[in-house]
């Protein structure tokens, strides 16, 4: 079977006899070239994790509380991977009050890009699809739980999972 810059191709001669194993090579052979791609832009996916919650929640503190639900526990499988967290979920702040939203780590520290993002909603019954990104690197091959939280300026504020699946994602990059 002839190749070209090792990449194996099909012959017309090939499509009977020797199709399968072909087809065979040439599939490990571009996935291994583009892994090998993956390597030198700087890491590859190891593993995703994901939360969902189709349930409303509403708070009135003016403290962060944990959004019950919206959490998600990834156990590294390398000590220099990162961590890239995202979230979605609906937004309702009732009286166009500001609400503020975090993805923290288990101890309540805030996770880079998304420590402390404010939403306002001009009426109580508009709401809005909020994404939230955040990069940890938590150094461990130890379980780590990262949630997501949230308060209010002032008032009532919603997350209406129950209108629209809030998820969350933990995804583990190698370094």
């Amino acid at each position: 079977m002839p190749d070209i810059n090792g990449i194996p191709y099909v012959e017309s001669d090939d499509l009977v006899s020797a199709y399968p194993s072909v087809s065979q090579s040439l599939a490990q052979e571009v996935s291994d070239q583009l892994a090998a791609k993956l390597d030198l832009a700087g890491g590859k996916i190891l593993q995703i994790v994901r939360a969902t919650d189709s349930t409303s929640r509403s708070t009135t503190s003016t403290s962060y509380v944990d959004v019950t639900g919206m959490s998600v526990t990834i156990t590294p499988q390398k000590s220099d991977s990162a961590v890239l967290l995202v979230c979605t979920v609906q937004l309702s702040p009732a009286g166009g009050w500001l609400t503020f939203l975090q993805i923290t780590d288990s101890s309540n520290n805030g996770i880079s890009g998304a420590q402390d993002n404010r939403y306002g909603i001009n009426t109580g019954s508009e709401q809005r699809a909020v994404t939230l990104m955040a990069y940890s690197t938590p150094a461990t091959t130890s379980a780590t739980t990262y949630k997501l939280r949230f308060k209010t300026q002032s008032g009532t504020t919603a997350i209406n999972n129950d209108f629209s699946t809030g998820q969350m994602f933990a995804i583990e990059v190698s370094a």
